[in-house]
């Protein structure tokens, strides 16, 4: 496909060991770039990518931020942040390797973020690894104007300023998972949420579109009129004129 003259982020859904990251990368070097989480757990059953590859695929990614942290934003998943703790397992866990992940984790802690926003065109958009839910954002930053990416941002990366900090934050806050995903929280979070939940969902975050991977879909990403799912193995791009197009 012909490189898109008119992109202006370049956004990496769930990786989970893939590499077709660095073909996009390679096509659009000078854009923002912004990985969505879930870097790790390859699905070794289906697409033959064992867990030693996914850990090496990993420091290639971190080698890659950390060349070009200018422009590169790394967010957690919901397959990242159980590497933090031996108590968490949020599935497909590489319990031979955590420890070694959870130190590559911890030495990169800054590259990571929880969540980004970009505006073009008269638009907002606010990018995450599962999209943030008003009920949840309500329950742990009732402060938080909802209808600001900027104060969004600020709020859940402000939870990150370090390992002290953020691991509260795990337990209580990020391992929210609700019934739509087998848990019983009322609401998932920013790195659980279901895109069932956001099409549910009574409220929307006011004049803000969201981005998120999260939910493997089979051939095509879903565009709502609020919110895109682009978890499809690709990359996309989003457009100086707000729209999401594969890169």
């Amino acid at each position: 496909m012909r490189k898109k003259d008119n992109a202006m982020v370049l956004m990496i859904p769930d990786i989970h060991g893939r590499k077709f990251w660095k073909k996009a990368v390679e096509d659009y070097p000078d854009l923002p770039v912004v990985f969505l989480g879930d870097y790790l757990d390859p699905y070794t059953w289906l697409e033959d990518i064992d867990e030693g590859e996914a850990l090496e695929n990993f420091k290639e990614i971190l080698d890659y931020a950390r060349a070009n942290s200018d422009r590169v934003t790394l967010l957690m998943g919901n397959h990242d942040i159980h590497y933090f703790s031996e108590y968490l397992n949020c599935s497909r866990k590489d319990e031979k390797r955590a420890p070694q992940i959870c130190q590559l984790l911890t030495d990169n802690f800054s590259l990571f973020s929880m969540a980004c926003h970009y505006e073009t065109n008269g638009r907002t958009f606010l990018l995450s690894h599962a999209g943030v839910l008003v009920g949840w954002m309500k329950t742990y930053f009732p402060g938080v104007d909802l209808s600001d990416a900027d104060a969004i941002c600020r709020a859940l990366n402000g939870k990150m300023y370090s390992i002290a900090t953020f691991m509260p934050f795990v337990f209580k806050g990020l391992m929210d998972v609700s019934r739509y995903r087998g848990g019983d929280a009322e609401y998932g979070s920013v790195v659980w949420a279901d895109d069932t939940e956001h099409l549910h969902s009574s409220h929307d975050l006011p004049g803000i579109y969201q981005i998120f991977g999260h939910n493997q879909q089979s051939r095509f990403p879903i565009i709502e009129w609020n919110f895109a799912c682009i978890d499809v193995r690709c990359a996309f791009v989003l457009t100086t004129e707000g729209t999401i197009l594969e890169a």
